[in-house]
């Protein structure tokens, strides 16, 4: 006799219809399921972020810069004694140019969606893990529905955080230029 466990399907805690998604799509309201587990009722974009991090812009400048100056002391130390030493002083100053073209692509992403992007209402309909880790716990990729000119599309953003900065069924503004996006920081005010 086979043992068949038998899973029971979620129902919306609101309205009862059966959960598919993140969000009930008859009544709006958090249905508890699993956004790994739901059902992507609409496309998926393909989304590069283009805001500017510890990780895409600073870090690689330690390269540049490290990198860069070795192998430039061990060019110009080269040229004075030996002709060896030259040929060596070129992987340091490989690894910076490397290094600088990270930098110089997360910038012009960044200045490309700033000058020319579009701000658009998106809804947060849930968060998943990414495949990098932080002090062993994974960074968030959030899914957002954004309405396009071809209707309703998910974007997946990759947070770079391990926080859920974000509520389910919020809505944020983000700014998109063809297939890049960056999250608007929506500024607080308290009256007091």
């Amino acid at each position: 006799m086979n043992n068949i466990n038998y899973t029971k399907q979620k129902i919306c805690p609101s309205c009862g219809a059966p959960a598919v998604s993140e969000i009930c799509p008859y009544c709006g309201v958090r249905t508890g399921l699993n956004t790994a587990l739901a059902d992507m009722e609409y496309p998926v974009l393909e989304c590069k972020e283009a805001s500017l991090s510890f990780w895409n812009v600073v870090f690689p400048l330690f390269f540049v810069f490290s990198f860069g100056f070795s192998g430039l002391f061990t060019v110009v130390l080269g040229a004075k004694f030996t002709t060896g030493v030259i040929f060596i002083g070129f992987f340091p100053l490989l690894i910076s140019i490397v290094a600088l073209s990270f930098v110089i692509r997360s910038l012009s992403r960044y200045m490309k969606v700033k000058q020319k992007g579009k701000v658009m209402l998106a809804k947060v309909y849930g968060y998943m893990d990414d495949n990098v880790l932080i002090n062993g716990v994974p960074t968030q990729v959030v899914k957002l529905l954004v309405q396009t000119q071809m209707g309703p599309r998910f974007i997946l953003y990759s947070l770079g955080k391990t926080i859920k900065p974000y509520g389910i069924n919020d809505s944020i503004e983000v700014i998109a230029y063809e297939n890049y996006f960056l999250i608007l920081k929506n500024k607080e005010s308290v009256k007091w």
